[in-house]
């Protein structure tokens, strides 16, 4: 009968968990061995809070020295474990039982008496002793907000009672699945080429593990050739996958998200080769680990390269809807990009160092430096559709995690969906009848045409070519740089690097947030640069450009900014804690 209380008991008490409101509300409290040293871990609703030196008296100032926030959307797993004197106490119990023949052959005949219990014992009722578990792993995610980096950590809770640690873990376990929804099944492209070959390397050295520690099942494919992951994500079954992940540059991501649209715009038989076509939104997301020579996505979205980062920004879910631009010629459409559209200057740099991929990282420098010294200048018109955004958001206002400007809804907000519907219908109606109220021509000569729909900041140019670009407004910061001299474009190029003043501010540059764009070459001679389009080369100068907003759904936050930091008092981490070091 004690057993069946004991049924009953636990499945009131889940009872009471699973109702409505209990668990935003639960409180608790129990003092658990962490490093040997008694510690008291509390439990509400915001997540847990570990306070070392627990004395069992008054004490709060020695409390607040000692003491770890864990945020439950911070936790990655929670396991029950055996310490290692539950171990050593089973390791005796296992050398008891090798008796000789005659001996195991009595036990036997004993352990058949437990044959006839209607009901089977569960190892916990059993009662051997070092059974059942008395420790409670946890695997949490610690943030270094101002550099933009995450580390995976892990703590280590004992108790002597298993049932404290199982109703823990069944708590915190519930708390954690409720916050979001985490990717439990992804399709993972690794480019073995780029980043001098180490894509591969990182993938299973470090990737690899945190993933299978967040219990992420993965299905791995290496490329073998340029484009081979654009060429599969066109045909091969994406059903049961959360999500795409690349491995490597952005050039690999570029072909990760291309390839996820082209087929969310196929499935959905739009017609991608119309230049006026609303491409839908992916149901399914997409995610990178930097290990590429820039990785300026990394650097835009997470505001660090660090490849541990942008795994754990997937591991915990993190959910943002990031502009692209859609990329047309005469006839169809080219390909989507996400950060940067660039002709002369920075075409020409991309298409030289294509030569020189050997030198790694260094094949940028060494282009720089022949593209400035050739200074070549390319005639043109540009036409383009303005937003009306005032000069100084071009100059001082900063986008980042928790911008209002890009403050995105619900994926299935049909409010949402509505409004973007009728402003792009409102754009086709705008372009139809020829208004010429935003739209404006320039043609001349220019060292430098850029669209960069995200800010753009690499090891270059930390602050990025377009500082103030917004992630989600719909828009892409156009940047004309007139045809000047050596020393004026070199100001313009060391403004963009270290930002000592605004390279907005040269009178021989213009820039403007627009919706569209469009570029026709005029050089008689047939002289025209390439387009550097997210790293990748395009040949046809001829293109025209069309931001869509928010169409690309990324596992990221967004680059953290003080202005937008909500939270207040936040606790940091003691050295009492252990990490997992080679994370």
């Amino acid at each position: 009968m004690v057993d069946a209380g004991d049924d009953i008991g636990q499945e009131a008490l889940e009872n009471i968990i699973n109702m409505d409101g209990v668990k935003k509300n639960i409180q608790a409290q129990n003092i658990f061995h962490i490093s040997g040293q008694k510690t008291l871990v509390r439990i509400s609703s915001g997540g847990l809070l570990i306070c070392q030196d627990y004395s069992g008296a008054p004490g709060f100032i020695r409390l607040k020295k000692r003491q770890l926030c864990i945020p439950f959307q911070n936790i990655v797993s929670i396991k029950c474990s055996y310490s290692n004197v539950k171990l050593k106490d089973r390791k005796e119990i296992s050398k008891s039982l090798k008796m000789n023949k005659l001996s195991f052959d009595l036990f036997k005949t004993s352990a058949k008496i437990f044959d006839s219990i209607p009901e089977p014992l569960s190892v916990k009722k059993f009662g051997f002793v070092g059974s059942m578990p008395d420790c409670l792993d946890i695997h949490f995610v610690k943030e270094e907000k101002e550099k933009g980096k995450m580390k995976l950590k892990q703590v280590t809770l004992r108790h002597d009672d298993s049932d404290v640690i199982e109703w823990w873990s069944t708590v915190i376990g519930d708390m954690v699945t409720s916050l979001s929804k985490r990717p439990r099944h992804l399709l993972v492209f690794i480019n073995p080429f780029g980043g001098k070959g180490r894509g591969k390397q990182l993938w299973e050295n470090k990737i690899s593990e945190i993933f299978k520690i967040a219990g992420i099942v993965c299905k791995v494919i290496v490329t073998e050739r340029a484009n081979h992951a654009l060429t599969l994500l066109q045909k091969m079954p994406l059903q049961g996958f959360d999500g795409v992940i690349s491995v490597g540059g952005d050039g690999m991501f570029a072909e990760v998200f291309n390839g996820v649209l082209m087929r969310t715009a196929q499935d959905a038989e739009l017609d991608q080769n119309d230049k006026k076509t609303k491409f839908a939104k992916p149901d399914i997301r997409v995610g990178f680990i930097p290990g590429g020579s820039t990785d300026t996505v990394s650097m835009c979205l997470h505001g660090t390269t660090d490849p541990v980062t942008a795994a754990l920004h997937i591991v915990l879910g993190d959910r943002l809807d990031v502009d692209a631009v859609s990329i047309h010629s005469e006839e169809r459409l080219e390909r989507f990009a996400m950060t940067m559209v660039s002709y002369g200057y920075f075409g020409d740099l991309m298409k030289h160092s294509e030569g020189l991929r050997w030198l790694g990282k260094q094949r940028y420098d060494v282009s720089g430096v022949k593209t400035f010294l050739a200074h070549k200048a390319y005639k043109g018109t540009i036409s383009y559709i303005g937003t009306n955004t005032p000069e100084t958001c071009l100059l001082s206002q900063r986008c980042g995690e928790g911008c209002s400007t890009c403050a995105a809804g619900d994926d299935h907000d049909k409010e949402a969906a509505t409004e973007e519907e009728k402003e792009s219908e409102a754009l086709d109606d705008y372009n139809q009848n020829k208004s010429e109220t935003n739209k404006r021509k320039i043609s001349g000569k220019f060292l430098a045409l850029t669209s960069a729909t995200l800010t753009c900041s690499c090891r270059h140019t930390v602050p990025g070519m377009s500082p103030t670009a917004h992630t989600g407004d719909g828009a892409t910061d156009l940047i004309i740089v007139h045809k000047t001299s050596h020393l004026n474009y070199f100001r313009y190029l060391f403004r963009t690097a270290f930002h000592t003043s605004h390279p907005f501010s040269l009178p021989f540059v213009e820039a403007v947030r627009v919706k569209q764009w469009d570029f026709v070459p005029q050089d008689k001679n047939g002289k025209h640069s390439t387009w550097n389009c997210d790293g990748e080369i395009l040949e046809n100068p001829a293109i025209c450009v069309r931001a869509h907003k928010q169409l690309v759904p990324v596992y990221a936050r967004g680059v953290y900014n003080p202005k937008f930091d909500k939270e207040k008092n936040v606790l940091e981490e003691d050295d009492f804690l252990d990490s997992i070091p080679v994370f």
